[in-house]
């Protein structure tokens, strides 16, 4: 199945009170990587650490998740490199005081990794270990069908679970899915955060189409959520369709290779070998702009595209879900797609710009968004 990011079917969502808390999770997710590294002494100035891009990239899916689709029994495995993000959305619940923000790393404070014995904030699930967290939730989801089988039917809980796409390498998944205990579990959904990017390569796409065959090989039920609204717009425009053949075609390190360059050189790479249709197509785009805007509108950051595949695996009651979410790494920030974003911190500078971009200043830049608005 493929999400076309159309309007998110479920009634009473305001995509533009999602869009501006998502705004603020990003903000809040960067701002505590870089109060860790930048604000705290540490005695021997060595890098603190924590992904402000791969937090980046799952922001738009923990913001549509937990403001717009889980219900209080569900539980969530969050991807080891998006901890800040959780956190940022647990403060912004309510749910984490606001003195721990400043806290990643320090002693008693927050965990780089999700971590249910040490994390002040109520974690489902512990991920630290690459592979860990997906398998967690599918398997608590085979124990908890077992206890509603033999001691009675708990509140209905849905079991999630948040995957960088190079996390797929792990042997200790694919054992999972196979593993007989696991079938027919229709409250079970993965998300995968396709950003293409891993800790030193392009992830490729043949390897993710592989990846797509094989939970299909597995019977679970399999979504793609690629492009967002203005890509399906434009794909429904004359010569569309050849754009999006182009998109589809196209190899992920050129894809990737689109990312940071100077103005002016966007087209000429992204049209290198292009057919003529696909040239005429975006000769009518406003340069380099609107054209970089347009091929990297992705589902993953599209809040309507993503609700309407969260709905689509509601409906599968008899086998598990699985949802391949394309993302850009480090989206919203100046790193976004670069091959060395993976480790890469925001200068202080580049933080102050966004703090401002936000809103916000350095007396607010913590505050919580104000519940009554």
């Amino acid at each position: 199945m493929t999400v076309t990011g159309a309007e998110a079917s479920r009634a009473g969502i305001d995509l533009a009170v999602l869009e501006e808390i998502q705004q603020r999770a990003l903000w809040l997710a960067t701002r505590i990587v870089d109060a860790a590294n930048h604000d705290r002494d540490t005695g021997d100035g060595v890098k603190v650490g924590g992904h402000q891009a791969s937090s980046a990239s799952l922001v738009t899916v923990m913001t549509a998740l937990y403001f717009a689709h889980l219900d209080a029994p569900d539980k969530v495995s969050v991807k080891p490199h998006a901890s800040p993000v959780f956190h940022a959305i647990q403060y912004l619940l309510g749910n984490l005081d606001r003195g721990y923000l400043p806290t990643l790393r320090a002693f008693g404070g927050l965990q780089s990794y999700p971590s249910r014995s040490k994390d002040p904030d109520t974690v489902d699930f512990s991920t630290g270990s690459v592979g860990l967290g997906a398998a967690a939730p599918l398997f608590a989801a085979a124990v908890r069908r077992y206890v509603d089988a033999h001691f009675g039917a708990r509140p209905v809980s849905r079991f999630v679970a948040l995957i960088g796409d190079a996390e797929l390498d792990e042997g200790n998944i694919w054992e999972a899915v196979a593993d007989p205990a696991t079938h027919g579990l229709g409250n079970v959904m993965w998300i995968i955060d396709v950003n293409r990017q891993s800790l030193d390569r392009v992830v490729p796409g043949m390897r993710i189409a592989q990846w797509e065959q094989q939970f299909r090989a597995a019977g679970w039920h399999v979504v793609e959520a690629k492009y967002g609204r203005r890509l399906h717009a434009a794909f429904a425009q004359a010569g569309g369709q050849a754009l999006r053949a182009w998109i589809d075609q196209m190899p992920n390190e050129h894809y990737q290779s689109l990312f940071g360059l100077p103005d002016g050189h966007v087209k000429a790479r992204f049209l290198d070998g292009a057919p003529d249709d696909v040239r005429q197509f975006c000769a009518g785009l406003a340069g380099d702009g609107e054209l970089a805007g347009l091929v990297t509108d992705l589902a993953g950051h599209d809040l309507g595209a993503l609700l309407d595949a969260f709905g689509a695996c509601d409906q599968e009651k008899d086998r598990p879900s699985v949802v391949f979410a394309y993302t850009v790494k480090g989206w919203g920030l100046p790193m976004a797609g670069n091959p060395r974003n993976h480790s890469a911190l925001l200068t202080t500078a580049q933080v102050d710009k966004m703090r401002e971009r936000t809103g916000l200043t350095a007396a607010t830049e913590w505050d919580r968004i104000d519940p009554m608005t």
